[in-house]
């Protein structure tokens, strides 16, 4: 019997090494299948609505402090992700690099909690911005471009048609006080993101299931997609939000334009060295100058869709944080502790931030907490990871969407602090610029016909014939 139990479990998965090794295309496809799983619940997770609503009730009635119970929830939720880098480790060739980066703004964020005098609390926060950019190099390494469209948007959809559902139901605080949805959010703002997200790769899913026409029940799932279109529009539109709209359009035409580089290169046969040395720094600027306009003339613009001209007072923190900026400017105040130091919150026109704890703006947080030493390795491993990702966009059109997705998250933190610990946002852009860094990427039968493509000098190892040997 002990002998059967024992060739049974060798069926499903032999463990050799931290590494995961099936031993037939049945084995695979089940342990494929289960991380897939998890990676939509990571996603779910990380939106923290579903945490905050598990813990409201203990909130209430309990006199103990609730944030560390939030705490602890998020980080369990992210562990297993840790031990699948952990185990499977990295490669040696991409040590260099945007991770050195990464690593480096993440060590310079943990570090800054030491000149503060609440380390007691950054401290967490800084492990938590660590935590969760970990598990973005899980996901952003091991699956396709395409399956995390279909993550991605699975964890979404599970987040609105809940939020649907206990708006319909009245749940307690699925409407603010304005009558505009919040579901199982905290805010507008926090179920806005998400309905848009749904909304995009949604869109996504239906575009590829319409150019793949021998794919069976290819109607029925664009049927299913259309009912998803409607869910998530009537959910962001009666939200009553409008920061994630601009994020979208940006996204959109990055991605586009990105695609219509590819069809370029595709015809043309320029060399991809060239578009990395010249067509990407051109993009990168036009984005960094379109962003200084729209900055430089808010108020002309936000007056073109009759909104007030503090933009329902983001104006007002983000003069008064650029201004904590300049009087730190090397070093910052620490990862998250300037809104909590009386000297910073005690400076010429603190009352116009009365009550404020954020920058509502991720680029000024960062600089806030680390200082241009903390910007400067931010916007280094953005830039450099985006550089790395070119080669392979431009080869391959789905990958695109890696571009659109960051320039969604990057344009979305100018209106909200998105460059934080356990939030899906960061965890995605994080995914999103990630290379192949993982030893064994996966592949799902059948999910996905464009495997990315491995970066010069990494060789893949194939599980199938590795565990055959």
């Amino acid at each position: 019997m002990y002998a059967r139990a024992a060739r049974s479990s060798k069926f499903w998965c032999e463990v050799d090494y931290g590494l995961v090794k099936p031993s037939s295309r049945l084995s695979q496809a089940i342990c494929s299948s289960w991380e897939a799983i998890y990676g939509v619940i990571l996603v779910f997770g990380l939106t923290q609505g579903p945490v905050y609503k598990i813990w409201r009730t203990a909130e209430f009635y309990t006199p103990v402090p609730i944030t560390p119970t939030w705490q602890a929830t998020f980080i369990a939720v992210q562990i297993p992700a840790l031990m699948l880098v952990a185990k499977r480790g990295l490669n040696r060739d991409l040590r260099t690099g945007p991770l050195l980066s990464l690593v480096g703004f993440l060590a310079w964020m943990v570090a800054s909690t030491t000149w503060t005098n609440l380390s007691r609390y950054t401290s967490i926060d800084s492990l938590a911005l660590t935590v969760t950019a970990g598990a973005g190099l899980y996901l952003g390494s091991r699956f396709t471009s395409r399956q995390l469209v279909v993550i991605v948007s699975a964890a979404m959809h599970l987040g609105v048609a809940i939020s649907y559902f206990a708006v319909k139901r009245t749940w307690t605080e699925s409407l603010d006080g304005e009558g505009n949805w919040t579901g199982i959010y905290f805010n507008r703002n926090s179920l806005g993101p998400v309905a848009m997200l749904g909304l995009i790769t949604v869109l996504a899913i239906a575009f590829s299931l319409w150019r793949s026409r021998q794919k069976p029940f290819r109607l029925h799932a664009l049927a299913a997609v259309c009912v998803l279109v409607v869910l998530d529009v009537v959910v962001y539109v009666r939200s009553g939000s409008s920061t994630s709209m601009g994020a979208a359009v940006v996204g959109a035409l990055a991605a586009l334009i990105w695609v219509v580089v590819g069809k370029w290169h595709g015809k043309t046969g320029a060399p991809l060295e060239a578009i990395q040395r010249v067509v990407y720094p051109a993009f990168v600027t036009f984005t960094l100058l379109i962003a200084w306009v729209g900055f430089r003339y808010q108020a002309s613009i936000v007056g073109l869709f009759g909104k007030a001209d503090f933009f329902n007072g983001r104006s007002a923190l983000w003069h008064y944080s650029w201004t904590g900026f300049l009087e730190r400017p090397i070093i910052g105040w620490g990862w998250r502790a300037a809104w909590s130091t009386p000297e910073f919150l005690k400076r010429d026109l603190w009352w116009t931030t009365a009550g404020a704890s954020w920058s509502h703006n991720g680029f000024l947080e960062v600089l806030l907490g680390g200082g241009l030493v903390g910007g400067l390795l931010f916007a280094s491993y953005v830039l450099w990871a985006g550089q790395r990702t070119i080669a392979t966009v431009v080869s391959i059109p789905s990958e695109s969407w890696r571009i659109g997705m960051a320039m969604f998250v990057l344009v979305a933190c100018t209106q909200e602090v998105f460059i934080i610990g356990n939030h899906f946002l960061w965890l995605l852009l994080v995914a999103v610029l990630t290379p192949l860094t993982i030893s064994e990427p996966m592949t799902l039968r059948g999910f996905d016909s464009h495997p990315r493509q491995p970066d010069p000098g990494f060789q893949q190892v194939d599980v199938a014939s590795s565990s055959q040997s």
